[in-house]
């Protein structure tokens, strides 16, 4: 078990020597320092700094985001995946309007409650907003613990993460924003998954793996399923009035999004017309295919493009398409149209 005062001491000097000018270390504002953790979750630094600033720039304030429209809102979202995070976020920050006149809540027990805050997101924003002695474990935190204390548990498992967010916050120093951050940055930059850097690593002598020459052994790695396969027919379906027919998604991973009708590969041309009471031409013209690959599924999907004569209330006109929110696999999909002759869109 390693020293921790002078860990801690150790880390947090390294840390203002050495942290990463991001945007979101350049305020003081509980509000940005809450969306900055709300995207970070599952997603790269460098993806987000882009999206935060222009989130910042449009929703200026607590209130601005809260009053924003859904649909543009997830339109702005787009390409940042996991869109729960963002419908989950302006929830709770129409609930801190209306019961907090707008300012976030620096007591935890308070902000523990709104919709979308777990121990990581309470943890960050309320040590780093406002100093709060608490931990905020995340991938590369559970990783420099278990190289640390040659811990062999396994990190994926909740009860192991709370054992490791007591752990830390059993000593944690009063600069417990900062602490933490210096944490996840030493994992994000020095403890890397695959090629750390053990040489240059500020705390080294407390690491335990490095001792005995078994840092590449922890975390202990789980061996991971193989990503499930969905094979789908996309279609681009087309009227005589430059409209496309679109899908407003209900569920509840993608609700609010648009798709394009998607069936699976052995489903008739005939279903289709059923199920939309229309009336396409026949057979589809294949206009190529995509694959996507997401956390635990991969699709493959082929486009065709059908014609209809028929009107429907799900039909968009082409010019308004890029103005709607969809996911990445579905823009994807679409630039398959956009590389037609006579595309519209």
């Amino acid at each position: 078990m390693f020293k921790r005062p002078v860990f801690n001491n150790t880390l947090l000097n390294w840390y203002q020597a050495n942290k990463r000018e991001l945007p979101w270390r350049e305020t003081s504002d509980p509000f940005k320092i809450w969306l900055s953790e709300v995207m970070l979750q599952q997603t790269q630094v460098i993806t987000v700094i882009p999206y935060f600033e222009k989130f910042i720039t449009k929703y200026e304030n607590l209130d601005a985001l809260a009053d924003a429209d859904e649909q543009a809102l997830l339109k702005d979202w787009e390409g940042l995946g996991y869109y729960n995070r963002i419908r989950n976020f302006q929830h709770a920050v129409k609930e801190v309007q209306e019961k907090y006149d707008s300012k976030v809540p620096n007591r935890p027990e308070e902000f523990f409650k709104l919709k979308g805050v777990g121990p990581y997101i309470g943890g960050a924003v309320q040590s780093i907003a406002f100093n709060n002695q608490l931990a905020a474990v995340d991938g590369n935190v559970l990783r420099v613990m278990s190289r640390l204390n040659r811990d062999g548990r396994d990190m994926t498992k909740a009860s192991v993460q709370k054992d490791v967010k007591h752990f830390i916050e059993k000593d944690m120093p009063l600069e417990a924003g900062d602490f933490n951050q210096a944490l996840m940055e030493l994992g994000a930059t020095i403890c890397t998954p695959r090629t750390p850097k053990c040489v240059i690593c500020p705390v080294k002598e407390h690491c335990e793996a490095l001792k005995a020459n078994e840092v590449m052994q922890y975390p202990l790695k789980k061996k991971q399923k193989a990503k499930k396969e969905y094979y789908y027919n996309v279609y681009f379906i087309l009227n005589d009035k430059d409209e496309i027919l679109l899908i407003k998604q209900e569920d509840d991973l993608l609700k609010g999004m648009y798709e394009l009708p998607r069936f699976d590969v052995d489903t008739s041309l005939e279903s289709i017309e059923e199920k939309y009471n229309l009336q396409l031409t026949r057979p589809g013209a294949p206009i190529g295919d995509h694959k996507h690959v997401f956390t635990h599924k991969i699709w493959f999907m082929e486009g065709y493009i059908v014609y209809t004569a028929n009107e429907h209330e799900n039909f968009i006109p082409l010019r308004d398409v890029k103005k709607l929110p969809m996911s990445i696999a579905m823009q994807k999909m679409l630039n398959l149209i956009n590389a037609e002759p006579d595309s519209k869109l």
